[in-house]
């Protein structure tokens, strides 16, 4: 009689195919422990202090990053799971007043980040290479790969980890 072994989630993947995303998809893995260390040590309010009326505060960008690891997460499982999905645009401006970002606890978030990005890890460590190829068409920016839309989040996610880092700086000196 066969052995019964459980099915092991092992990363990185060594299947044939399975190579080549690993660059996209370490950069993914670790945004939740380098957002959770730019907001290390801050108050409530320097997590709320706004610099200016038109920028975010530096609990608003968590909650952004948070909004973002979930929608791209279920587009991702979309296209990974259907043929060719409409992919929904979001206004991430909505979503800070809906979330209420500035009300919410700051370890709220980052662990609901981190659940989300270790689900997107999970989905995206399964795919072998022709799965990367698999398109959704996005209702404002048209058809997109899952390869396209993973290397806009690692742009967008450095981006406001970059934001994060910069912000923490003046905010320390501002309020210090």
């Amino acid at each position: 009689m066969p052995s019964q072994t459980p099915n092991v989630f092992t990363f990185p993947r060594n299947e044939p195919g399975t190579e080549g995303h690993l660059e996209l998809v370490e950069p993914l893995r670790t945004v939740p422990d380098s957002a959770a260390v730019a907001v290390k040590g801050l108050s409530e309010g320097m997590l709320r202090h706004r610099p200016s009326d038109t920028e975010w505060s530096i609990k608003e960008i968590i909650g952004h990053l948070r909004d973002a690891a979930e929608v791209y997460h279920k587009r991702l499982y979309m296209m990974s799971t259907q043929t060719d999905p409409v992919l929904q645009p979001y206004d991430p401006d909505a979503y800070a007043i809906e979330h209420r970002y500035l009300e919410r606890d700051v370890d709220e978030m980052l662990r609901e980040l981190r659940d989300f990005r270790a689900a997107t890890v999970r989905l995206l460590t399964t795919l072998v290479n022709w799965n990367w190829a698999r398109t959704g068409r996005h209702l404002e920016d048209g058809r997109v790969s899952i390869r396209q839309l993973v290397e806009h989040m690692v742009e967008h996610e450095n981006e406001h980890l970059e934001d994060l880092l910069k912000l923490r700086e003046r905010v320390i000196a501002e309020l210090s």
